[in-house]
């Protein structure tokens, strides 16, 4: 995958589907409790063992994320399977302590793109985009708002400014998202997604209903986690659920450090 492609998808996928006005507080935008430091995070596949036990596979993934005392995200280091750095991202504050600016940086620290964030006068995330190394915007997320602050849509715009893509979200009375429901383009109902959660507010199973093709299809992904003292998960296990069996797919592990 290009970088530039893992930039937008990175961007995304840091910005939580129940945000809406940010905390200036990355610590709780990111979901975690208590004086993290550092989380350290590495995704492996999944497998049944002879014993039908799960078991861990190769290394896929590893994600560094740190953060200062204020709870703001510092830095995210993308390591190979090899420990080399891929990339990095550094995060830039305002006086609100909300995150205005990613500069991405390659193994010798030479920049290679910047991720902007946007907001209104009520300090409510309205649009992140992100530019590549020649300072091209590469692709535009703009955000809507209900009148609870939550993040009720999300358009995805291409280099051009134009939306390819619409997601739409409907809570439950926790405020946590009961469904998404995706359109294209041509504003065609493609996909949507159900969500159930545990104790802990985490995603314990995960629906998609594709209707791309012309019999409609349903995925179903389950999650079994493990949390620490604090109440943050440290072990994530995916499993994809074919008729009455479970499969495991990826496991990812958090190690995580506190101030």
């Amino acid at each position: 995958m290009k970088i530039k492609t893992l930039l937008a998808i990175v961007a995304i996928a840091l910005l939580p589907l129940t945000a809406g006005a940010q905390s200036g507080h990355d610590l709780q935008d990111d979901g975690l409790r208590g004086a993290v430091k550092k989380v350290d995070a590495v995704l492996y596949e999944a497998m049944y063992d002879q014993n039908d036990n799960v078991a861990r596979g190769d290394q896929l993934e590893h994600l560094v994320t740190e953060y200062n005392q204020k709870g703001h995200r510092r830095s995210q280091t993308y390591l190979s399977v090899a420990e080399d750095i891929i990339f990095r991202t550094r995060y830039k504050h305002d006086g609100f302590g909300l995150t205005t600016l990613e500069h991405v940086v390659d193994n010798q620290d030479r920049v290679i793109g910047r991720t902007y964030y946007v907001y209104d006068q009520d300090h409510t995330l309205v649009e992140i985009y992100v530019e590549d190394a020649e300072r091209q915007v590469e692709s535009r997320l703009r955000l809507h708002h209900d009148n609870q602050g939550r993040i009720d849509q999300r358009s995805y715009n291409d280099h051009v400014n134009e939306i390819f893509r619409r997601e739409k979200y409907l809570f439950n009375a926790n405020g946590t998202i009961n469904k998404a429901i995706i359109y294209d383009r041509s504003k065609q109902k493609i996909q949507e997604k159900r969500w159930e959660y545990d104790a802990q507010g985490q995603p314990v199973s995960y629906t998609l209903y594709d209707y791309t093709e012309a019999e409609p299809e349903m995925f179903v992904t389950l999650y079994e986690r493990e949390y620490d003292s604090h109440g943050n998960w440290i072990r994530c296990t995916e499993f994809e659920v074919q008729g009455d069996r479970r499969y495991p797919t990826f496991t990812t592990v958090r190690t995580i450090d506190y101030f």
